[in-house]
């Protein structure tokens, strides 16, 4: 009996498992992401006999690296209450336990089949649709003048803290001054807060068979995020997919495919700022926001798993190469232009 059958059958009665589908007898499959930031370990549990798991357990890699685990099962939680259990297509967090020196995280699993890169080119305007739905529906949590210090807490601090961990990279600190500089009339504007999820691509996506949207792996979640980011994300995952475009380079190309001049994610993203009460002339600014934002994420991410010290040739070049990065770089150059 490995630590994550152990520790269920511990709690099967006080967790009330047999609600969520787990029979008296189950297998669990132990799976380890091979992401750069991914920092748990991840058992999958079946009812005997059951082709699809009624439960998913993380359990961080390393002892006291919780923060993980914790900010997803907080960030769920809040989201069912904040929307008044509307938001369908997440996972129900059953119970957190501190064993030892880590967090195990329990929660029920979704079962759709996976929203890939296959599935997307097959049905470009169909994947469109099902992510203008379920951001659409994430609840806005502050209103704009709630909100007055969201660029300094959404964008300025994360680029500092980027700058910080690569002191001696040149490219880096010009990148975020050029943003800065970029973003002067976003950052004097009055925007409300949104629940973002803010890693909307595969392997996060699943398809329900009634055709909704399930959305699992919320630790980079946030309360107060940025209106747009989650669906600016999402979208160039699908342009990626629909051009089966893997290289960076056609990366970059079918960014501008989506979002350059008469580009086709443009309009639907340009209602969803209308839904929010943006103003949608924001949106090339808020374009540049999502992926200065992500990469500065990345960074502050592995420098927490990793504690590399500041500038280490790991850390510079995990983030530097990163996709992510490669996309804040290429629409800040656009926008200069």
């Amino acid at each position: 009996m490995n630590f994550i059958d152990s520790l269920l059958r511990g709690h099967y009665e006080e967790w009330r498992l047999a609600e969520t589908g787990l029979g008296a007898e189950w297998a669990t499959v132990l799976i380890t992401p091979q992401f750069t930031t991914s920092r748990h370990v991840v058992g999958l549990v079946f009812t005997a006999g059951a082709r699809r798991p009624s439960l998913v357990v993380k359990v961080p890699r390393c002892p006291g690296d919780n923060e993980g685990v914790q900010r997803e099962a907080d960030m769920l939680r809040q989201l069912s209450t904040r929307s008044g259990g509307q938001v369908t297509g997440i996972p129900r967090v059953v119970a957190t336990l501190d064993v030892g020196e880590r967090t195990a995280l329990v929660e029920t699993a979704l079962t759709g089949a996976p929203l890939d890169p296959h599935r997307v080119a097959a049905d470009l305007p169909g994947a469109v649709a099902l992510g203008v739905d379920f951001v659409g529906a994430l609840p806005c949590t502050r209103t704009g003048p709630e909100n007055q210090d969201w660029y300094e807490r959404t964008v300025e601090r994360p680029l500092e803290a980027l700058a910080s961990l690569l002191p001696r990279d040149a490219e880096v600190p010009a990148l975020v001054q050029r943003t800065h500089d970029l973003l002067s009339p976003l950052r004097r504007s009055t925007l409300p807060a949104v629940f973002e999820h803010a890693d909307l691509s595969h392997p996060n996506l699943l398809v329900c068979p009634d055709g909704r949207l399930q959305v699992m792996d919320w630790e980079r979640a946030s309360l107060y995020g940025v209106p747009g980011h989650d669906l600016v994300f999402y979208l160039q995952y699908l342009s990626e997919s629909a051009d089966m475009a893997f290289s960076r380079v056609a990366q970059l190309a079918a960014f501008d495919k989506a979002f350059g001049p008469s580009g086709w994610a443009l309009e639907p993203l340009r209602e969803h700022l209308v839904l929010r009460e943006v103003d949608p002339d924001l949106l090339p600014l808020l374009v540049i926001a999502t992926w200065a934002r992500s990469a500065s994420t990345l960074a502050y991410r592995l420098a927490s798993e990793d504690n590399p010290a500041p500038g280490s040739n790991h850390l510079r070049t995990a983030v530097l190469e990163d996709r992510d990065f490669w996309l804040w770089r290429h629409v800040v150059a656009a926008g200069q232009n």
